[in-house]
């Protein structure tokens, strides 16, 4: 790759970071005419539409279910294994390869999961689900239960004390009495007593036994040959092996990233829109913290972007709270960043685009364009004076 190619491969990564709400295909085709090298750029810009994609928390299909693209769905690459972009769906309880370039997900393999650690990660799913379909314009959530390094607590008191009648048993071993080792000859002596009166018993049987296991080898000699004669049939190299599949740990936790995101595409009137919310909730730490960002673009005759970022924390309610009541913080959370942004809107003609320019020139009249070759510039526009032009 030459250094022009690569200086443009470059300059193409940020463009693709700045795209716009839904315009990302637009602006990776624009590029590529830039960069003019298909199979340099396919390789080379990977990057930057992977971390494109997870903070945009882009939607995928799996399994017929839409489901998210975000840094906290990303599974990290063991030591020594090379990193194939896999990412979880909890969901459905699958890890996926995911194609950034194609935006297209394969080769689904099971999770595995913590009982108690899920089932407060579904209880969250469940209620942030409904509540983004019925908020949010084409809106897709998960959550996620994120590493959490103190969980399950360690204990760090002191071991608790051993009695010391239990460390007696353990050290001293009892003595066997006298008693007991008599009983033991007196049973090897009736053993032995008892041990010549069967010998008579077993002679008078012996010929008869001896007749009956000769049949017997016989009979398993030949089962023997025949076992020999069957052919041994080997497994065919073409036969299909299932796979084995990676083992991906489960996660404990009691923290938990609450993942959602609207979009709203308009090309027909030239805007496109997106919401996107992460929310943190440590129920150790009793905290739910949570960032907004919204990104608008305008584009009809001209180019405007406006991108917001809003952050909330605030503590639980309890020190047991459930699924509903952290759903009530974040619709708190929601609610008050739209009131913001409305009141924004009503004072931006009036504050920011007056701040843009100047309503009049220095003069305090306006300019008439039409006579603008008779102006002089010394007595006209400097307030006269001047020497004439």
């Amino acid at each position: 790759m030459s250094n022009e190619v690569s200086e443009r491969i470059s300059a193409a990564s940020q463009f693709i970071l700045q795209s716009p709400p839904g315009e990302i295909n637009d602006v990776f085709n624009d590029i590529r005419a830039v960069v003019g090298d298909d199979d340099a750029l396919q390789h080379a810009i990977v990057p930057a539409l992977e971390q494109y994609n997870q903070q945009q928390f882009i939607i995928t299909t799996l399994n017929n279910s839409q489901i998210l693209i975000t840094s906290a769905s990303k599974i990290s690459p063991k030591e020594g294994q090379a990193d194939e972009h896999l990412h979880i769906d909890p969901r459905q309880g699958l890890a996926f390869k995911f194609d950034h370039i194609r935006v297209a997900t394969s080769d689904p393999l099971s999770i595995e999961k913590d009982p108690e650690t899920e089932t407060i990660r579904a209880e969250l799913d469940k209620v942030l689900e409904a509540y983004v379909a019925n908020h949010y314009n084409d809106g897709v959530s998960a959550t996620y239960a994120l590493p959490d390094p103190n969980y399950p607590p360690e204990f760090d008191g002191p071991e608790p004390p051993v009695p010391a009648q239990v460390l007696e048993q353990k050290v001293e071993e009892p003595e066997e009495p006298e008693s007991a080792k008599e009983a033991e000859q007196q049973v090897e002596k009736e053993e032995t007593e008892e041990g010549a009166n069967v010998k008579e018993e077993k002679d008078s049987t012996t010929e008869e036994k001896e007749g009956e296991e000769k049949g017997e080898d016989e009979e398993d000699e030949e089962s023997k040959e025949e076992q020999q004669e069957e052919p041994v049939v080997a497994k065919s190299a073409d036969e299909p092996v299932a796979p084995k599949e990676p083992t991906f740990p489960a996660v404990k936790s009691r923290i938990f990233g609450l993942y959602f995101v609207g979009n709203k595409y308009n090309p027909s009137n030239y805007w496109t829109g997106r919401w996107r919310s992460v929310y943190t909730v440590d129920f150790e730490a009793k905290t739910l913290k949570g960032e907004i960002k919204i990104n608008i673009h305008y584009y009809e005759q001209g180019n405007v972007q406006l991108a917001t970022t809003h952050t909330t924390e605030v503590e639980l309610p309890s020190s047991a709270p459930t699924a509903t009541q952290v759903l009530a913080l974040i619709k708190t959370a929601e609610q008050e960043t739209q009131s913001k942004l409305a009141d924004s809107y009503a004072t931006l003609s009036d504050d920011v685009f007056r701040g843009l320019r100047r309503a009049l020139p220095k003069t305090r009249s306006k300019l008439d364009w039409a006579k603008i070759s008779a102006y002089r510039l010394g007595t006209e526009l400097g307030g006269g004076g001047g020497a004439d032009a």
